[in-house]
């Protein structure tokens, strides 16, 4: 049986992403747990995509910028400032 993971001839390449898109950019939950998260992952390497923040209200790339940042600073703290601004870097 084959995984989803698999065409008929053998396994596929991951496709690779254009952009990270987030809905609801300036909620708590993006807030709290994924600006956290898009950090790690910017520490280990895997991020190099645009993120792109998508929000029902508006909000220049300079406020999401700040956000980012605040959120870093609550929840954590920075401790790998380069990663921080490289994360900074990718947000649109």
């Amino acid at each position: 049986m084959q995984s989803h993971h698999e065409a008929a001839d053998g396994p596929q390449a991951a496709a690779a992403s254009d952009a990270l898109v987030l809905f609801g950019v300036t909620g708590d939950l993006v807030h709290k747990m994924v600006f956290p998260a898009l950090l790690a992952l910017q520490r280990q390497g895997e991020l190099k995509v645009p993120v792109i923040g998508v929000a029902s209200s508006p909000s220049s790339v300079e406020q999401t910028q700040q956000r980012v940042r605040d959120s870093i600073e609550q929840h954590g703290g920075v401790d790998d400032a380069p990663a921080l601004e490289r994360l900074l870097s990718l947000i649109r």
